[in-house]
C-alpha cells in the first residue's frame, strides 16, 4: 500500500495543474444587417394554412414575403382607418 501512496505523490508533483474553469467572454452586442437598420421583426405564429396561401400568392405576383406582408398590413390599416406605411 506505501508503494502505491509514494506511486501517487510523486504522479501529483510532476503532472500539471489541473486546469482552471472556462471562462468565456460574453457580448450584449450582436451583429445586424446593414438591410435590417431601422426596421423591427413582427413574429406570429399561426396555421400553416397561412404560409400556403401567402406562399401561393408569392408563387403568383412573384413579391417577396415581406413585401407582400407589408401590402397585407397596409391594408389592414386602411380597414381599421389608421396611417399606412410608405414602402421603401
Amino acid at each position: 500500500m506505501a508503494a502505491l501512496q509514494n506511486a501517487l505523490k510523486k504522479r501529483s508533483e510532476t503532472a500539471s495543474p489541473a486546469p482552471g474553469p472556462v471562462i468565456t467572454k460574453t457580448t450584449t452586442a450582436s451583429y445586424k444587417a446593414p438591410s435590417r437598420t431601422g426596421k423591427t421583426n413582427l413574429t406570429a405564429y399561426l396555421s400553416q394554412d397561412y404560409k400556403r396561401n401567402m406562399r401561393l400568392i408569392q408563387a403568383k405576383t412573384g413579391k417577396s414575403l415581406q413585401a407582400l406582408i407589408a401590402e397585407s398590413l397596409n391594408d389592414l390599416f386602411t380597414k381599421y382607418d389608421v396611417p399606412t406605411i410608405d414602402r421603401e
